[in-house]
């Protein structure tokens, strides 16, 4: 039976949704991957939120798409717009976990995989901001070691040279940053396959 993945999260996701369409002829349809034995689904959600507000990630709105999509796993890319106004970065590993375990019990998900945060070159003074970034990772990475439905996924590629791989907004992946990001997501999607069971009853597709 086919595997579902949902990749879930801000406006990376976003970006990375349109990245594969504009370049299914380059391979990317469906993440570059085997669509008869995953078919993958986004979700993202520009300047979306963990926290409480107008683009909140966690709204119901929002959270329907897990329900009616009942994927086996789910990458997720939150918390570097909450990390702009929160001067307790470890507040945001613990958030970002605590929705990941929300996920897995209440929509019984088999697996969450955690994408790690991203720096940003807009914010001032920068190296602030990448702190947290650092120090969110790190909480992150060990708040899931040794746990077998959720992983902290580190994205190879993207730390080294950061600000050549961003837009002029120094946030976003330019085109090169997206495709090392498209392929970090795909090797996330791809390894998780493996280790989820599809004993989930498969439903229509949806578009928000």
């Amino acid at each position: 039976m086919v595997r579902r993945a949902l990749i879930f999260g801000n406006s990376f996701i976003r970006r990375l949704e349109t990245f594969t369409h504009e370049n299914c002829d380059r391979g990317w349809l469906n993440l570059g991957l085997d669509g008869t034995d995953i078919q993958v689904e986004f979700f993202g959600l520009g300047g979306g939120t963990l926290r409480p507000g107008n683009k909140c990630v966690q709204k119901q709105q929002y959270m329907h798409i897990i329900e009616e999509y009942m994927p086996h796993s789910v990458f997720l890319q939150v918390g570097g717009n909450d990390l702009s106004s929160e001067n307790e970065p470890v507040k945001i590993a613990r958030d970002i976990s605590v929705f990941a375990d929300y996920i897995i019990n209440c929509y019984h998900v088999n697996h969450v995989v955690i994408g790690q945060l991203l720096p940003r070159y807009s914010e001032r003074p920068e190296a602030y901001y990448n702190n947290k970034v650092y120090i969110v990772n790190k909480e992150l990475s060990h708040l899931v070691k040794e746990r077998d439905n959720a992983t902290f996924w580190h994205h190879r590629g993207l730390w080294k040279n950061t600000p050549d791989l961003l837009l002029k907004d120094k946030v976003h992946l330019n085109d090169e940053g997206m495709e090392i990001y498209a392929r970090s997501v795909r090797a996330a999607v791809g390894s998780l396959s493996r280790t989820c069971n599809v004993e989930q009853t498969c439903v229509a597709n949806y578009r928000l």
